[in-house]
């Protein structure tokens, strides 16, 4: 029997299981393995906690830095200004003062009118003898006859050459009184005596032309001043 068991023993045979130790090794490569992807994990953990956290302290720098730079250029100005008292607004009457801009004109015109009568001597007017050009002005006179022209009255201190004596009537030409045109531009008024025409300033036979009113022309012979009303033709005597 025990040399059986002998022979048994030497054969080795693989009935009989040996202890070895492949299965304890690979035990304890399965630990190690395991361990190391425990490891990894929580360091993998720790990096992504620690990125974050990195992550919001840059940000709150960032918002920090850009607060304090908005505070340096735009920094705040207390107010210098002071609240007055309450007053009442007047609110004016704007259809008064349209009303009274005629009122100012009249004036002008009425003081423009009363300084030509009193240059014009009024007294020579009122005696039929032609209103002498060296105590008044052409120009004044033309400005009195425009005033009263553009007021739309048939109004002139200067007589009419029918009135003045027949000794000053027979040294003004004949002529023919063929247009009239008056308008309240200087430049476009003229009037056409015997088929010329004129404009103010300018002569036809002696006779130069004053002003052009809207019913009358004002003429002057040798610095005698006299009117012939529009569109009539004058034959001396």
């Amino acid at each position: 029997m025990s040399s059986v068991l002998k022979a048994l023993r030497n054969q080795q045979s693989p009935l009989i299981q040996q202890p070895g130790t492949i299965s304890l090794q690979s035990a304890q490569q399965g630990t190690g393995t395991f361990a190391k992807a425990i490891i990894t994990t929580l360091v993998i953990i720790m990096a992504i906690i620690a990125g974050w956290f990195i992550s919001q302290q840059l940000l709150s720098g960032i918002a920090e830095s850009e607060v304090a730079s908005q505070e340096i250029q735009s920094p705040t100005v207390s107010p210098s200004y002071q609240l007055g008292s309450v007053a009442s607004v007047i609110q004016p009457n704007w259809r008064i003062e349209e009303e009274s801009e005629p009122a100012g004109d009249a004036e002008e015109g009425d003081e423009l009118i009363s300084t030509a009568e009193r240059q014009a001597n009024t007294s020579v007017v009122n005696s039929n003898q032609a209103i002498d050009l060296k105590q008044i002005s052409p120009e004044m006179l033309s400005a009195f006859e425009s005033a009263l022209g553009e007021q739309g009255e048939n109004l002139s201190v200067v007589p009419a050459l029918s009135q003045l004596s027949p000794s000053f009537q027979r040294s003004v030409p004949s002529f023919t009184y063929d247009g009239h045109q008056y308008s309240s531009r200087p430049n476009s008024r003229w009037i056409e005596l015997g088929g010329v025409r004129l404009f103010e300033g300018e002569s036809y036979q002696g006779l130069t032309i004053l002003a052009i009113a809207p019913a009358h022309v004002v003429l002057s012979k040798n610095d005698q001043a006299f009117q012939q009303p529009a569109l009539e033709d004058w034959t001396k005597p």
